[in-house]
């Protein structure tokens, strides 16, 4: 029985609620362990660099505009190794991020500041980071970036779907900014007059200098760019103003060490990346000819759509490398289980040899299904143990043009991965693909609800899909899965349904639940038929639910999941396309009734509601675990990955990010039986403290009481001797410091 916190004494989970162990693994179809596996998956990801706790080396910054997810990734890596390891611990230092962000340092402090897309302004917004480990960051210009044009200031065009340089052009010391006129076709220089002016580098104060940098336009109507072309058609201009064909992206970076930055460009709906060599000046660009197969001398770029290219050292050898994702804005037609492609520099840092080292760069090390993922914990082999299945919206497969359109193709399928208890942790180990060869159907969104509907004894499986309809998948007596029906009890529930089966009456009989691209939520109920259950529907819009946010879109994608509470209350947790989580109460007795927003998400999960938003097209599950009193949360999301959200910061994300520090001393150090650990005044009555091993492995996770005297002691007599860290929390404050176990 877990120690529960005073106000969860009457909310203890039963049956519904999965319970896995202390740590929890997850090994590939070769039996690999992920390294990262709850990182929540990549799509369209954008990075940066900044050294988030101070020990000189550049840590790693994600942001993937799938869903706006932002997540930190420390360098833990050696001298021409890579090895990032994610951690949300300074996810909460960050701003909010849209569409787009750059981090570079525009004051010349030695710090990496924030210039973001303006939602709403069509602009740029910037912030100032203030010097400080971890960091923290002021804005400083909002709502939008201007810049002298004509006769006054004027907000420097950013749109959502054009990715802009930020840069120091002419070599003057102060960052200077490229982007794309309004109607397209040319590109214009924004140069920043702040050395000019002042003297120093920390102004932001630019003027248009050039409406035509380096000298090159490119088609609106394909992504074919001109040379030395700078003519102002006025019948271009009065044919663009009706239709522009939106969308680039810029890379700039000198790559023949000959002091003039190249050009390197991609174009929305377009997979490559084109390379424009500078033959000009430093006061004036001009390029000369163009490689539109970059890199051509080794693998080409070929990543649907609108790849980024983005410069780091990644294997900390001293060279920066190359990393490319894509931009497009529509996710319906981009890359996705394999969209982070990483160059290696083998070249030197004056003229780079960018060759392709692997089309999954951080991908790799964790669940990543593509888009989307639906998860579920069920025993399907009868062995005590919750086994975990999860279902995609889809995999890439191809991309085609259809009239000059960009379309790709992407196609849903479900994979299963056993559990077993390894040395008191939970193991999930990749056994199935493709659960009963659905991935044939070719359709998408497969969303997987389990109980034994035809009472045999086994575990089935519902499941829905983009087509509003249900699968049923029945397994067999030797353990496979064998699909018997693509339109299980002519249930039609519109688009993207999302089922879950759950005794929501208490009568002993599964019912059916299910949400859809309405974001209501549609309920059958079960009744027994002989061996099997009929399912009968009794309303569309169960307990007037619609997690809709008509504020931003017509559609809600809801994926419902009702679980009980130990005093027998059903509560309802909703995902979302926007991402958000909702949580229902006031649902027993009252199923032809209006069930009631819940303001006790906190309470029970123990963390604030907020942090669960990760990402768009949500799904949730409540999971129990070892590590804390409070339930945890199983979400998946567009990205195509899983999250573990509780307490535990070796389970990413950390969700409770600690605000305040907790200070504590302990002694003695070294020590042999007992480790004591003195207390402020202000220390709450309980607290919670784990200790971790030299390799960072979770020994030992508990709660314990302070003294009257605010002191607590320790058992640790069964430590081998060894160097371990410990870990305290109270409340919103946490701290760990390190101790010498002897004999």
């Amino acid at each position: 029985m877990f120690r529960l916190l005073p106000f969860l004494l009457a909310f203890f989970f039963v049956a519904e609620i999965n319970t896995i162990e202390a740590q929890v693994l997850l090994k590939d179809e070769h039996g690999r362990s992920l390294k990262n596996p709850w990182a929540g998956g990549l799509d369209a990801v954008q990075f940066g660099r900044m050294d988030l706790d101070g020990d000189g080396k550049s840590d790693l910054l994600v942001f993937d505009r799938r869903g706006n997810r932002f997540s930190c990734y420390l360098n833990k890596g050696s001298v021409g190794e890579i090895n990032f390891e994610p951690t949300a611990a300074y996810n909460k230092y960050f701003p909010a991020f849209e569409e787009w962000v750059i981090f570079v340092d525009y004051d010349g402090d030695g710090f990496e500041d924030i210039f973001t897309y303006s939602k709403g302004w069509a602009g740029i917004k910037v912030y100032r980071h203030k010097g400080s480990f971890p960091p923290e960051f002021e804005l400083v210009v909002s709502p939008y970036l201007t810049s002298l044009q004509g006769a006054g200031h004027v907000n420097i065009l950013a749109t959502n779907a054009d990715y802009p340089a930020i840069i120091d052009i002419d070599g003057d010391g102060d960052l200077d900014l490229l982007s794309f006129w309004s109607l397209g076709t040319f590109i214009e220089l924004h140069t920043n007059r702040s050395m000019e002016k002042y003297g120093h580098a920390d102004s932001l104060d630019f003027e248009r200098t050039d409406f035509c940098w380096g000298r090159v336009a490119e088609n609106e109507e394909t992504n074919e760019m001109y040379l030395d072309t700078c003519l102002f058609d006025k019948q271009l201009v009065k044919k663009q103003r009706q239709s522009r064909h939106r969308g680039a992206t810029f890379g700039i970076r000198d790559l023949n060490n000959d002091g003039l930055p190249e050009l390197l460009l991609a174009d929305v709906d377009y997979p490559g990346i084109t390379m424009f060599w500078n033959g000009g000046t430093p006061e004036e660009a001009f390029m000369v000819s163009q490689d539109t197969a970059f890199p051509s001398y080794s693998t080409p770029v070929r990543l649907f759509s609108m790849p980024l290219p983005y410069f780091a050292d990644v294997n900390n050898d001293g060279l920066e490398d190359m990393l490319v994702s894509p931009f497009d804005p529509n996710f319906e037609v981009t890359e996705n289980k394999q969209s982070v492609w990483l160059y290696l520099n083998e070249g030197t840092a004056e003229i780079p040899d960018f060759q392709l080292f692997q089309k999954d760069f951080l991908q790799a090390d964790m669940l990543d299904l593509g888009s989307g993922a639906f998860p579920l914990l069920a025993d399907i082999d009868a062995d005590g143990i919750a086994d975990l299945i999860v279902g995609n919206i889809g995999s890439y497969q191809f991309s085609w043009y259809d009239g000059g359109t960009l379309f790709s193709r992407q196609r849903a399928q479900i994979d299963i991965y056993k559990a077993a208890v390894n040395n008191g942790n939970t193991v999930f180990s990749l056994v199935t693909k493709d659960l009963a060869g659905l991935f044939a159907e070719n359709l998408r969104g497969f969303a997987p609800a389990a109980a034994d509907l035809n009472g045999d004894g086994r575990v089935d499986l519902l499941v829905g899909n983009a087509t509003g309809k249900l699968i049923y998948v029945e397994q067999q007596a030797d353990g496979s899965f064998v699909m018997k029906d693509d339109f299980f009890q002519q249930i039609d529930v519109g688009e993207w349904s999302a089922p879950q089966l759950f005794d929501l009456d208490k009568d002993g009989i599964v019912d059916l639940m299910i949400g859809n691209i309405s974001g209501k939520i549609s309920f059958y109920k079960g009744v027994q038929l002989g061996e099997t259950i009929q399912f009968e529907l009794v309303t569309d819009y169960l307990g007037e639910v619609n997690i809709t946010d008509f504020n931003l879109s017509y559609a809600g994608y809801s994926t419902p999941h009702f679980f009980s509470m130990e005093s027998g209350e059903t509560l309802l947790l909703v995902g979302s396309e926007q991402g958000k989580l909702y949580l229902f109460e006031n649902i027993d007795n009252n199923l032809d009734g209006i069930f009631q927003a819940s303001s006790r998400f906190e309470n029970i999960f123990g963390f604030p509601i907020q942090y669960a938003d990760r990402g768009m097209r949500t799904a949730a599950i409540v999971v129990q675990t070892q590590l804390r009193n409070n339930p945890g949360l199983m979400v998946g999301n567009y990205s195509g990955g899983l999250e573990l959200f509780n307490r535990e910061a070796e389970i990413f994300p950390a969700i409770v990010e600690q605000s305040q520090r907790l200070n504590f001393r302990i002694s003695p150090n070294p020590a042999r039986d007992f480790l004591y650990v003195e207390l402020p005044p202000e220390s709450g009555n309980r607290l919670y403290y784990s200790i971790y091993g030299s390799s960072g492995q979770l020994l030992i996770s508990a709660s314990v009481k302070a003294g009257n005297q605010n002191k607590i002691a320790l058992n640790i007599s069964n430590l081998p001797v060894g160097i371990y860290r410990l870990q305290l929390i109270d409340g919103d404050k946490m701290a760990s410091q390190a101790f010498i176990k002897t004999n």
